[in-house]
């Protein structure tokens, strides 16, 4: 489609007002901050590795600490939520994160709002003429409804949004922004379908902050002919758990114990039944530490993410850094290029998982070659850094709102 590609940004850039979560932001705002371009970055709590409160995922270091914006009541409130088995237990951490981070805009020029955290802050930084941006980190509910009510009528259940309030804000953020960010074509393209101008929509990929890493490191050299295949992420009907066991009794069948699977990642209620037997070669992890993610990545040879709804795959992105061979579907948002740095098939589309798993498996040049294509591929986006692509779509939109 025909989403803007933003052109090259020139002098300093703009100050701007950030609103995110930290896992998905905290590359951005230490770019930003490094700049000193960022007055406030409205989140969730975060920390220095000092203080009462200080769980490691949350450490950012002093510099990012610092700004302005950590929040620990929507946390509070949030954790309390899940405990209590609440239902969309997310809305009481949302919503009072977005309410405080409404109440001291700072006198940026730019609000970057990510998720369901920024309407309120959007209506009050237009008032003071900054240019709003509205960061999509995944499909918007009716993008997400086309794509997966039917797989879950399949299996006699009826999707719902774990939130429709919290889904309706999402979209009306997306269409009260200025500008509107899709890190993925898949994202760009459900966007437009949704309604969302195509002149509003730039395309701004991002990268796992584990990719650096994982492409720097060598793989494990082995002894054995077992072709290891790979996914990682949660077990549930959106991610394609059904096709992807379904495809692997075929390939299975075909190869016998020349071929193994493994699956790491939480299992979700609507894939209970999908894993109480599962099929002969298959082995489940369930969560683990990244660590140790790591390790599997960098030993396996095929790594198949079949999902039916995504923003953009950071587990794709880290598989192709470490070197495998992917599998995936268009819809999965991952930055694979078919035929070159990977292979894409259609969603819900057994019999071209197998197809493709078995081209992988029987022309081992080729799935050294795209394993390694993948891999080059990551390298390059690693040094053309996710702040310069933001930096260059702030100045395209700037240079369009004036």
């Amino acid at each position: 489609m025909g989403m803007i590609t933003p052109h090259a940004k020139s002098g300093a850039g703009p100050s701007v007002w950030l609103i995110s979560r930290i896992d998905q932001a905290s590359i951005l705002a230490q770019h930003l901050a490094n700049q000193k371009r960022l007055l406030r970055w409205d989140s969730f709590w975060r920390h220095n590795g000092t203080g009462l409160v200080r769980p490691a995922s949350r450490n950012v270091g002093s510099a990012l600490s610092d700004i302005p914006g950590r929040h620990l009541l929507p946390d509070l409130l949030g954790k309390a939520a899940q405990r209590l088995r609440l239902p969309a237990h997310n809305l009481y951490s949302d919503i009072p994160l977005s309410m405080l981070a409404a109440l001291r805009p700072p006198d940026a020029r730019i609000l970057h709002g990510q998720g369901n955290y920024s309407l309120p802050a959007m209506r009050r930084a237009k008032a003071r003429n900054m240019i709003t941006i509205s960061d999509v980190t995944g499909q918007l509910a009716e993008t997400r409804h086309h794509q997966l009510a039917g797989e879950y009528e399949t299996h006699g259940l009826r999707y719902r949004e774990i939130s429709t309030l919290l889904a309706r804000r999402r979209s009306t953020e997306a269409r009260y922004a200025d500008a509107v960010f899709a890190p993925s074509e898949a994202v760009a393209d459900g966007l437009n379908r949704a309604g969302i101008a195509e002149e509003k929509i730039y395309l701004v990929p991002f990268l796992s902050q584990h990719c650096q890493a994982l492409s720097r490191q060598n793989r494990p050299s082995r002894d054995d002919t077992v072709i290891r295949f790979l996914y990682v992420g949660n077990l549930s009907l959106a991610k394609g758990t059904a096709h992807l066991l379904a495809a692997w009794k075929n390939i299975r069948h075909q190869f016998r114990m020349r071929v193994e699977l493994t699956l790491i990642g939480a299992l979700r209620p609507c894939a209970k039944a999908l894993l109480s037997s599962l099929p002969d070669g298959v082995r489940w992890l369930g969560p683990l530490p990244h660590d140790q993610v790591a390790k599997h990545l960098l030993a396996a040879d095929i790594f198949t993410f079949p999902s039916l709804t995504e923003g953009s795959s950071l587990a794709t992105m880290e598989a192709m850094a470490a070197g495998c061979a992917v599998i995936t579907t268009f819809d999965a948002g991952s930055p694979v290029i078919n035929h070159q740095s990977g292979l894409i098939i259609p969603p819900r589309d057994q019999d071209a998982l197998v197809t493709a798993a078995k081209a992988l498996i029987t022309h081992p040049v080729m799935r050294r070659n795209i394993a390694q294509t993948a891999r080059n591929q990551i390298a390059r986006n690693i040094e053309h850094a996710y702040g310069t692509r933001v930096d260059q779509a702030y100045e395209t939109i700037l240079s369009r709102h004036g």
